[in-house]
């Protein structure tokens, strides 16, 4: 019997597609995969490619992305025939070889989504001359981007929504927006206790770039920020808490840097958070947790993989969470998680991150998995001139739902700020 396996010369892909499979203990696979410079000798071998089973390298789609500056790509796996086994959507990169290596990223998960072909190849390729256009193109938005980013940096803020419904073409807000100025407020999550309406929030420090959690009370529709409580933080960067009422208790997550992120508890909104014993700790680098305790189920994305697009699936099995292969999915559009995953509707919270981190947010159908219903841009959320939205979260009745946003701001040091507040997330080793 043959063993198929995932090959190649570019050893660093190909170790990290091994170390993904490994990790969610993946069912031998259909085809071997192919990663890096040349093609493979055998036909059968799956290779990156567009969605009409063209080598990526070659593809229309791709040059036409970068060219366009969309900042979004479907790739493949195919066969040397073109036909196509497995799909999904990556953010494009300034050059072709940069899309290429995005691609590369999620080569384990298209590996385990692979399945018999769907079709044969409809377009030709492209040709060298169309790639050198490519990356001249692409090399010119990246220049005004790196331009634009030395001169701006990222303001966030936090506001209430009137409503939320799949059918809404806007998101109205009805309230002021609200952040701090050497501490931004991000990825807020919304909760109505016996003590009143709180919000969940990241905190950054702009001077360290690290985050921890703040609870702040609701007063009035707005955040009573003089009330605000550091409630957890450590040497890590903490970021999107998401708090819930079950049996009787709080349980809490967070996503975060470090290797260990225990599930935890607390007495009442504005107490410390503590780990919890009787639960496992989350599965190390999953990146936008969002839990159901009552059934033992987790959502998130592979942070080690490619945390914009590599969505996950686990269930809690005696002292640890056993990954759902079935629901592994590669989508940057529709697969990061915004906030609220609301059991009884079905819907759950997502950010677009084609592009840029968090340009938009919607909603997907979670029965049947990531069906979407809805995508709102920063232009359909009305307010100041944002340029992206990021989380979106809301109590069970709807009568508080919570946005964050993110515009630039104008500064000679913006360039600084940057390295700063980047300075953790590169260093930390978990």
């Amino acid at each position: 019997m043959t063993t198929h396996e995932v090959h190649g010369t570019d050893e660093h892909h190909v170790a990290t597609a091994r170390d993904f499979l490994s990790r969610v203990q993946a069912p031998p696979l259909t085809r071997s995969v192919w990663l890096g410079e040349g093609l493979p000798d055998d036909l059968e071998d799956l290779r990156l490619a567009d969605w009409d089973g063209v080598p990526l390298a070659e593809s229309p789609h791709v040059h036409r992305a970068i060219r366009r500056n969309t900042g979004l790509v479907g790739v493949a796996l195919a066969d040397g025939r073109g036909r196509v086994f497995s799909t999904g959507q990556v953010a494009a990169r300034r050059s072709v070889a940069g899309t290429v290596a995005a691609a590369a990223r999620v080569a384990g998960p298209l590996a385990l989504l692979a399945r018999e072909p769907a079709h044969s190849p409809t377009r030709p390729a492209s040709t060298p001359m169309h790639r050198l256009v490519t990356n001249a193109a692409g090399a010119a938005w990246f220049a005004g981007r790196l331009a634009r980013a030395a001169g701006t940096y990222r303001e966030w803020a936090c506001a209430p929504v009137q409503t939320l419904d799949p059918g809404l073409a806007n998101l109205q807000t009805r309230g002021s927006w609200q952040s701090g100025a050497t501490h931004f407020w991000a990825d807020p999550c919304v909760v109505d206790s016996p003590t009143g309406v709180w919000v969940f929030v990241e905190e950054l420090d702009r001077r360290i770039g690290r985050g921890h959690i703040l609870a702040v009370p609701v007063c009035e529709g707005r955040l009573a920020a003089e009330q605000a409580v550091c409630v957890l933080s450590n040497d890590h960067h903490l970021s999107f808490p998401q708090v819930t009422f079950v049996a009787g208790r709080w349980l809490a997550t967070v996503e975060t840097c470090a290797r260990f992120n225990p599930v935890y508890t607390f007495e009442d909104p504005g107490h410390p958070w503590r780990p919890v014993a009787d639960l496992p700790a989350l599965p190390p680098h999953t990146g936008d947790p969002v839990v159901d305790f009552a059934t033992g189920v987790l959502i998130g994305t592979d942070a080690r993989t490619d945390p914009d697009s590599v969505l996950m699936q686990y269930r809690i099995a005696g002292t640890q969470w056993e990954p759902l292969v079935s629901a592994v999915r590669v989508d940057t559009v529709w697969s990061r998680g915004a906030g609220t995953w609301d059991r009884t509707r079905g819907w759950r919270a997502v950010q677009d991150c084609s592009g840029t981190y968090g340009r938009a947010v919607g909603l997907v159908a979670t029965d049947p998995m990531q069906a979407p219903l809805a995508r709102w841009a920063a232009q359909q959320v009305t307010g100041r001139r944002w340029r992206g939205v990021h989380t979106l979260t809301w109590t069970p009745p709807m009568d508080q739902i919570w946005i964050d946003a993110w515009r630039r701001r104008i500064s000679p040091l913006g360039w600084r700020r940057r390295l700063i507040e980047r300075s953790h997330l590169q260093n930390c080793q978990g």
